[in-house]
């Protein structure tokens, strides 16, 4: 069995979320038979929309600090629960000599297995994932159309994404449908491109399939540490 690394603390309960889902997705009988997961849960990285957008420091430094205190501790492979940090995924991979598990990249290859029909994808992500291209860069190739939410709706979504950051998570469950709602009529899935997101699916209502990227990379990431 491979061992595998998380950047973490972006944020912490983002992090708790894919611990928790790597758990459920793993086929284990016995404390034995669960992956060895070495988390780094590192609060501290800059708020990576932030930068992105031009407002803040750069979370890269912070970012490969944490890789490389995860590849010293002897892991086979590293991912992180942020998809907004996949803006820095090229800069990642040249600095590791080990697998970077891509969220992006897993959640294009559950579409691809379980929503073959599905052309125009509804993105709810921070401003940081949609400014920096972080999914239109992996879809586009593939011939999908990445549809973002109306600048209106994407202020009610950040709101709901940062109250999630503070442990107001239920406090903003009907704002987040507002904005599901108001996206559902112009795709044929969405997805939960931001780690915050999917700890609120549970009490949403949807008329189009929702996929949880957090559980897309949580089953990638067992798929890699069981592989031989």
């Amino acid at each position: 069995m491979k061992t595998v690394g998380i950047i973490g603390g972006m944020g912490p309960e983002a992090t708790l979320d894919l611990f928790y889902k790597i758990i459920k997705n793993t086929p284990a009988k016995k404390d034995q038979e669960h992956i060895h997961l070495i988390i780094d849960n590192y609060p501290q990285i800059p708020d990576r929309t932030q930068f992105i957008l031009g407002k803040g420091e750069n979370p890269l430094p912070y970012l490969l600090r944490s890789a490389n205190l995860l590849e010293n501790a002897g892991v086979d492979a590293i991912c992180m629960p942020c998809n907004t940090a996949h803006f820095f995924v090229d800069d990642i991979r040249k600095k590791i000599n080990v697998p970077f598990i891509s969220i992006v990249e897993s959640v294009l290859k559950d579409i691809k297995k379980n929503q073959r029909d599905a052309k125009r994808i509804g993105l709810l992500a921070t401003e940081g994932t949609i400014a920096g291209k972080v999914y239109h860069r992996v879809f586009e190739k593939e011939g999908y159309t990445i549809i973002v939410p109306k600048v209106s709706v994407q202020k009610k979504l950040m709101d709901v994404i940062y109250s999630v950051k503070a442990g107001r998570a239920k406090e903003k469950v009907n704002l987040l449908q507002e904005c599901i709602d108001n996206l559902s009529n112009e795709v044929d899935i969405l997805i939960a491109a931001c780690t915050e997101i999917p700890i609120l699916i549970p009490y949403i209502k949807s008329s189009i399939p929702i996929i949880d990227a957090t559980l897309s990379l949580a089953k990638s990431v067992v798929e890699f540490a069981l592989s031989d």
